[in-house]
């Protein structure tokens, strides 16, 4: 095929015709087209038009000047490699020459010059030039050649395609390997003979093909008979290198696994096709060996830097090259596809790669390398990467240097291996195993707690947080931490600050709701003013700083415990995933010891009420064992003196009461502890029925007249008229009694008045007394169990009383509340639901 080459073309700039004149008779010699412009704009005109094998450009001229003009072609993809030959009469001090080789071009003239000297400069770019165009027909020709190769071994599979089809009918002269396999087991129902040479002559028919072939179990043959029988989908292959029994070395065929279907449709057996291409096959790899040869001889005609753009393409990690002296002198796209920095900035001198390791870690890669390249030894570093979308990677460097025969070093060949995932876990396992050691120092949680703040910061957060629900339900802020020391009181007051609203979509409250982990990148400024109670919440937000954010829940046997909240305040830092599985599990485990130092705490106070229970029990318990102990003492005695003669009845009956009055407070002494037995059991049973509340009232309050004219107490009862309802007789008849015995026992020798009314649709019973009464910070935990609100040793009891009427009245749907004033007595207030309002009060008093 002829080429008609045109001859090279020269582009020559400068706003003087004059010059462009004289330009044009120096390089007439050469025999080269010469295309003129008179100024920067028109000459990047020209360029779009055609390729220059060289620009000769004035320096100086009006508008976009020389420096400018070679700025702006080396931008261009195109013409970045394009010699630039910049020639000035006016500029001729150094900085102007430097200039001109930063902008781009290969060298700088100076008038007058010789005419010689552009001559040879230009005639030797026009000869690379050719030179180049020349490799690049060279290589269109091969590639010219290698489509002609590929064009030849389609057309050879298209044709033995085309064989196949039209000896399909004749199995037996066939050139194709052809078989029948029937069922499942793929039984030989037929073969014909170029099968039968194919598979070594072996008596294959009736036996199904895995045990007539054992030897290419596990190269998918019978696994894609299998597939076509079950699916009824053909499966055809090129060139699948199948290993046969005999010695015979790989072959390689085309072949076709079709469905053969019975009258139903359903598949029944299996037709395989199968060709032997293996010469085809060989002819292949020897025109890819060649291509690869023709390839091969072209590479070598580029640059020696060049040789290891291949190798850094294929691996994964990052490959770059410097020269001796340690200035990177070849692109390494590997460096750039991790990076994203520009090739240009890559190349840019001897540290231009510097810029994309973290600012903390290019002191001390740069003092390791400068020492590796005077030692002449091996560098091995590790440091911070920026990748292209602006994180950092941790990444193990090596450089080796490449010696020549005679021990100099010719240059360097290095690699980057992402170690980042290895260096976290080391990270976390390390950080865990502090935190979990600190976690198990100590049963004093909100200590360990506040230790655990401080392992916190700065290594996963600027500050932070750590908050627990209360029993009352609301939240404390029990550690804080901060980078920043004076900055802690800040962090504790944003809480006081902050409105807890359960049903927020998002924030501290959502995961204390839902147990769920909140994490945010990045913060957005919407983020500051959502659940803040104030403008100060929100300046504070401020100060501190809030870029990332992440919240994760203290969970512990199911139960949601409190929250930690660890922030960056800084720009550049953000959490990710893996930072969310660490405080998850740094969360879990403190969550686990809170849980742990509040069960420790809880039975240690458990052991603590236990002890002072049996204490005050045993002490009740005895108290009328004594009198009952004395009473029988004295029958014992009377009936001594009397002898055979009767006893005093009088005497007698005294002592009986007095003995039966003891068998019945050390009967309710038992009976309160049997119901809180029960109560605690969840087993408080109650009977219902209609009761009326004033007649049990008054029932118990006739019960009560003889301890109430001992204690001092006039009682009064007030009551419009009966109050019925359906509750547990005996449970209600349990509450007044109580009550009313506390009212006696803390307000002796002053009047005592209940009263009973009905207030929509609730029964309302009020003991008061005018006793000593009780401090109002008692008030709220009176009806707990073991509760007092006096000295034990001045009143007595178990302090069961009003826990049990409390769970009574609950049980019986109610509410019961106490008010009282030191000194003044105290007012018990009972609800209870179920009143019959029409029936009740149609219902005559007794």
């Amino acid at each position: 095929m002829t080429r008609v080459t045109a001859r090279p073309a020269v582009l020559l700039v400068d706003d003087h015709p004059t010059n462009l004149l004289a330009l044009e008779g120096v390089l007439e010699s050469l025999q080269v087209r010469t295309t003129q412009a008179t100024s920067g704009e028109q000459a990047l005109k020209c360029l779009l038009r055609e390729d220059f094998a060289v620009i000769v450009l004035d320096a100086v001229m009006p508008g976009m000047d020389g420096f400018e003009t070679a700025r702006l072609i080396r931008q261009r993809a195109r013409h970045r490699d394009t010699p630039i030959i910049l020639i000035s009469a006016y500029q001729k001090d150094e900085s102007s020459i430097v200039r001109g080789y930063v902008e781009g071009a290969v060298d700088y003239l100076t008038k007058p010059f010789e005419p010689e000297v552009l001559r040879a400069k230009v005639a030797l770019f026009v000869g690379l030039f050719e030179k180049d165009r020349e490799l690049k027909e060279r290589a269109a020709r091969l590639r010219e050649e290698q489509a002609e190769l590929l064009a030849r071994e389609h057309a050879a599979l298209l044709e033995a395609a085309v064989q196949r089809a039209r000896l399909h009918g004749v199995f037996t002269q066939a050139p194709v390997a052809i078989a029948l396999l029937q069922g499942p087991a793929h039984v030989y129902a037929y073969v014909n003979p170029l099968y039968l040479r194919l598979v070594g002559q072996r008596d294959i028919l009736g036996r199904p093909a895995r045990e007539a072939h054992p030897e290419i179990d596990g190269q998918h043959v019978f696994e894609l008979m299998d597939h076509v029988f079950r699916t009824g989908e053909p499966v055809a292959g090129k060139a699948i290198p199948i290993h046969l029994e005999g010695g015979r070395e790989t072959a390689f065929f085309d072949f076709v696994y079709q469905p053969l279907r019975d009258g139903v449709g359903r598949v029944e057996g299996i037709l395989v096709c199968a060709c032997e291409v293996t010469t085809q096959m060989h002819a292949r790899l020897k025109a890819e060996e060649l291509s690869a040869s023709l390839r091969s001889q072209h590479e070598a005609l580029q640059k020696s830097e060049e040789r290891f753009r291949s190798l850094m393409h294929a691996v994964s990690q990052i490959v770059w090259t410097t020269d001796a002296e340690g200035r990177v002198s070849a692109d390494s796209p590997s460096w750039r596809a991790f990076t994203g920095q520009p090739r240009e900035k890559y190349l840019d001198g001897r540290y231009g790669w510097l810029e994309c390791i973290h600012p903390e870690d290019r002191g001390r890669t740069v003092r390791m390398w400068v020492e590796a390249l005077r030692l002449r030894k091996v560098f091995e570093a590790e440091h911070r990467l920026r990748r292209h979308d602006g994180t950092y990677r941790t990444m193990s460097v090596r450089g080796v240097p490449v010696a020549t025969g005679d021990g100099q070093v010719r240059e360097w060949v290095g690699i980057h291996i992402d170690i980042t995932e290895q260096r976290r876990s080391e990270e976390s396992a390390s950080f865990l195993a502090r935190a979990s050691a600190v976690l198990s120092s100590s049963l004093d949680y909100e200590a360990t707690l506040a230790h655990v703040a401080r392992l916190v910061v700065p290594t996963l957060a600027d500050w932070c947080a750590v908050d627990l629900l209360t029993a009352d339900g609301g939240l404390e802020r029990v550690a804080a931490a901060h980078r920043q020391p004076e900055m802690v009181g800040r962090v504790y007051e944003v809480l006081r600050h902050f409105e807890l609203d359960w049903n927020a979509s998002h924030g501290l409250a959502r995961v204390l709701r839902t147990g769920e982990p909140e994490w945010l990148s990045n913060v957005p400024e919407s983020f500051f003013e959502a659940g803040a109670r104030d403008e100060h919440q929100t300046r504070l937000l401020h100060e501190l700083g809030l870029v990332s954010y992440l919240c994760v829940p203290l969970l512990s046997r199911g139960r949601i415990l409190g929250a930690l909240t660890l922030v960056y305040a800084r720009e550049g830092q953000e959490y990710d995933e893996w930072t969310l599985r660490l405080a998850e599990d740094l969360a879990r485990r403190a969550a686990s010891s809170v849980d742990n130092a509040r069960l420790f705490r809880e039975a240690k106070e458990a052991v603590q009420v236990r002890d002072e229970f049996l204490s005050i029990a045993s002490h009740e318990l005895k108290t009328p064992l004594t009198p009952l102990r004395l009473k029988l003492h004295s029958l014992r005695r009377s009936a001594r003196v009397a002898g055979d003669g009767a006893m005093d009845s009088r005497a007698l009956l005294a002592h009986l009461d007095a003995a039966e009055r003891q068998v019945a407070r050390l009967s309710r002494l038992i009976d309160s502890l049997l119901d809180v037995s029960r109560i605690g059991a969840g087993k408080l049973e109650l009977d219902w029925e209609d009761v009326d509340l004033v007649e049990v009232v008054r029932e118990v309050v006739g019960r009560f007249e003889p301890q109430a004219t001992k204690a001092g107490c006039r009682v009064t009862v007030s009551a419009p008229g009966p109050v019925v309802g359906r509750w547990d007789r005996l449970r209600l008849d349990q509450v007044v009694t109580n009550l009313l015995t506390n009212a006696l026992k803390y307000g002796a020798d002053k009047p005592v008045e209940l009263s009973v009314s009905t207030q929509a649709g609730h029964a309302v019973l009020l003991v008061r007394d005018q006793g000593i009464g009780i401090d109002p910070s008692n008030l709220s935990r009176i009806f707990e169990r073991f509760e007092r609100a006096v000295s034990q040793r001045h009143y007595g009891g178990l302090g069961l009383g009003l826990y049990i009427t409390r769970t009574i009245v609950q049980a019986l749907g109610g509410t019961i509340e106490a008010r009282s004033t030191p000194g003044e007595g105290s007012t018990f207030s009972v609800s209870l639901p179920g009143v019959y309002a029409e029936r009740a009060l149609r219902t005559p008093a007794s």
